[in-house]
């Protein structure tokens, strides 16, 4: 599990610069897993899923994409995530 918390101003990247349609794509290519729930170990809403921009609250200013729900992925403060992080590719 990792403590992270949502990253701000992140939506000036609707996509990622490698190719994908999405940020949740691009986490489904770069761990080779199907995004099925949120990632918040409090919530694990199978709807709405978006590839969440992160920070782990513990790790400096790096950027990392994570599958939210969309409630999740505006919520305030920092929570558990138990889901693969993703780095964010350099160039965004």
């Amino acid at each position: 599990m990792t403590y992270v918390k949502n990253a701000s101003g992140t939506g000036r990247w609707p996509k990622p610069s490698t190719g994908e349609n999405s940020w949740l794509e691009y986490w489904e290519h770069q761990t080779g897993k199907k995004a099925t729930h949120c990632g918040a170990t409090d919530c694990h809403s199978r709807n709405n899923l978006v590839g969440a921009h992160v920070q782990k609250v513990y790790g400096g200013n790096e950027l990392y994409i994570t599958p939210l729900c969309n409630g999740c992925n505006h919520r305030e403060g920092y929570f558990w995530v138990d889901s693969e992080l993703v780095r964010v590719p350099s160039g965004q």
